[in-house]
């Protein structure tokens, strides 16, 4: 059996699919309002960026 290489693309869209079936969930089942997974969708984002700046400057260095 062959092993594959780790494709980034397709593992960064698939997370984000499943935030957003998550999101969608907690919103239909009234877990979450709107205003709060606007406010966890920003700090995702953020901590995301973060960690592909910081995985950048690991690299280069």
């Amino acid at each position: 059996m062959n092993t594959h290489p780790l494709r980034w693309d397709a593992l960064v869209f698939g997370v984000l699919f499943a935030l957003v079936l998550v999101g969608w969930a907690l919103l239909t089942y009234d877990l979450a309002s709107v205003d709060g997974l606007a406010v966890a969708g920003l700090v995702t984002l953020i901590v995301a960026g973060l960690a592909g700046i910081a995985l950048t400057l690991r690299r280069t260095s």
